[in-house]
């Protein structure tokens, strides 16, 4: 599982305009520093489960309703929190309830995050036969399947959701003639398309990019490597750009 921040706002930093202009305008609705969270859990052999949005506040507002197969919380900051966290225990552990697992064993794979580590937090995984996978601090590129292979083709598809609302009209006007920013069904629904579109093989391979679910016999170490040669020369290829930028070609 992973939580990954998630803007009302996704406009990106790309757009067309006429040659030479100083000044582009990019048309949003004015809300891209306002974000909310948005955990996503799946398993090495590529299902998913229903994704979970936390919003800020304390309660759905009057009249919104949300999509099918999709969670929605509530937190003053929208944050995951220590509180939410046994609460997406009790949640996960139904499901595996309705799909006859709650008595096999499971390892949960998340990252260092505090909320993630108070005893009380894991004591609860504990109780519901989880064993826990903690990834250190800077290795999430290497280690998460999430990072490595799946949360950015999901932000990729929730900034062509967002495109295609904007496209249709968003929510309408203000009376001051400002954009309304999207209501929360709406975005629910992003969450909910952004991330059926992820496919089980994005998401079993990238297990096996992290070595989580490989066989031990060695003969899907290959997919290890290559995830590691391919940082490795991301790396080489930032420090070239670094050394490029400081180096100063003088003609003689």
């Amino acid at each position: 599982m992973d939580e990954t921040p998630i803007w009302f706002d996704m406009a990106g930093n790309m757009t067309i305009n006429n040659k030479g202009d100083k000044t582009v305008h990019i048309r949003t609705t004015g809300n891209d520093k306002n974000r909310f969270t948005v955990v996503l859990t799946c398993s090495a052999d590529g299902s998913k489960y229903p994704p979970i949005c936390i919003f800020k506040g304390k309660q759905l507002p009057r009249g919104e309703v949300i999509p099918k197969g999709i969670i929605c919380w509530f937190q003053e900051n929208g944050w995951m929190t220590s509180d939410l966290m046994k609460k997406y225990i009790e949640f996960l552990f139904r499901l595996r309830m309705a799909e006859n697992l709650s008595k096999e064993p499971a390892m949960m794979v998340y990252d260092s995050f505090r909320g993630h580590l108070e005893e009380s937090v894991k004591d609860k995984f504990k109780q519901h036969d989880f064993h826990l996978a903690v990834i250190p601090a800077g290795l999430t590129s290497i280690c998460q399947p999430l990072d490595v292979s799946i949360n950015k083709p999901f932000k990729d598809n929730m900034r062509k959701e967002w495109h295609e609302w904007m496209c249709q009209g968003g929510a309408g006007e203000t009376e001051a003639g400002n954009l309304k920013r999207a209501r929360i069904s709406d975005v629910c629904g992003w969450v909910k398309r952004s991330w059926d579109a992820i496919s089980d093989q994005i998401i079993f391979n990238s297990f096996k990019k992290c070595a989580i679910s490989n066989m031990l016999d060695g003969s899907e170490d290959d997919m290890v490597y290559e995830e590691i040669d391919k940082l490795i020369a991301e790396i080489e290829e930032e420090n070239l750009d670094e050394l490029d930028d400081s180096t100063e070609i003088v003609d003689n």
